[in-house]
């Protein structure tokens, strides 16, 4: 072999191998994710309050009027109440859950309508939750004690954070997540099994609010799924503006994933009702396109946030 042909294979390698460096980095394992956090006292210690581990108050009687467990595509699923709801993502290497409601008594039903749907909740791998308000961190505990104790917890360190400092009030009640596996950042992209899940800070809603942007299958076809975290405008003017922001900033990275499937926790059994009719020939439902994703998902947010703001109960900012 001539010295010039080495001297070109070996540059070929050496590219092939920057090139796989490069595919690399744009992703962190499971293992990568859990020590993505370099300075670990970042992560205040645990403060248990009262009501963190006794649930919810005695006074407090939520609606478990369930919805009809459904699979959405090849490989996600829903479960859950007209209150809140979970997805779960069968990543080809364990289940990920996405929430996990609002206590015991619906993360139960919630598990029950995993088994309807075929679907082995032991095998949950990792839990991650949107935002520190209760009804989406209150069936943590369930889950760990009863279910799928060796799943790993992922929320924002800023919830978690949060929720060592706040007292059980508001929307911050029963029973609260003890400890955190992975801390979630913003732009971080966490590669379990055969899917990548896109993490996008989206505070308003809540001071650690994130947001979700993941590949789904139908019948074979990609399509990508964005979950805006947050969905009630609070009438303060930071909370507001934040939330408005928010819904700008998820749309930059979700037209750049050319997300086409919007979907919400808050999900009603008639957010489902075209699906269940569906005919095997016929599109998924759930599939809006790019534009609508846009146009009609995101401008739910965006009027949402309109209509506070024309309420007259936004809070005014005070003079100095």
């Amino acid at each position: 072999m001539c010295l010039a042909s080495f001297s070109c294979m070996t540059e070929r390698k050496r590219s092939e191998q920057s090139a796989d460096t490069k595919v690399a980095k744009d992703y962190l394992t499971l293992e990568e994710a859990i020590s993505a956090m370099k300075v670990k006292e970042a992560a205040v210690p645990l403060a248990v309050y009262p009501g963190d581990t006794t649930g919810l108050p005695a006074s407090f009687s939520p609606p478990y009027k369930p919805v009809e467990p459904i699979k959405l595509f090849d490989n996600l699923y829903f479960v859950g109440t007209t209150t809140v709801g979970v997805f779960i993502v069968d990543s080809g290497d364990g289940l990920v859950m996405l929430d996990t409601g609002i206590g015991d008594t619906d993360i139960a039903l919630m598990v029950n309508d995993m088994k309807k749907l075929g679907l082995d909740p032991s095998g949950i791998k990792v839990i991650f939750i949107s935002h520190e308000h209760f009804d989406h961190y209150g069936g943590v505990q369930y889950l760990k004690k009863n279910v799928c104790p060796e799943a790993k917890v992922a929320m924002s360190l800023t919830g978690w954070n949060f929720l060592q400092t706040v007292p059980p009030e508001w929307a911050y009640i029963g029973k609260r997540p003890q400890s955190v596996d992975i801390y979630l950042s913003d732009g971080m992209k966490i590669k379990i099994g055969s899917v990548i899940f896109q993490i996008i800070a989206t505070p308003g809603h809540s001071p650690g609010c994130l947001s979700f942007i993941f590949p789904v299958t139908d019948n074979g076809e990609t399509h990508m799924a964005g979950i805006m975290g947050g969905s009630a405008v609070w009438p303060t003017q930071v909370e507001a503006r934040l939330y408005k922001t928010s819904i700008e900033y998820f749309k930059a990275f979700a037209r750049e994933a050319k997300c086409d499937v919007g979907l919400a926790f808050h999900s009603q059994e008639s957010d489902f009702a075209q699906l269940r009719l569906r005919k095997p020939a016929e599109p998924n439902p759930l599939v809006i396109g790019q534009e609508k994703f846009d146009k009609v998902f995101l401008q739910k947010f965006r009027d949402r946030y309109q209509k506070m703001l024309e309420s007259g109960q936004l809070n005014t900012y005070q003079p100095l």
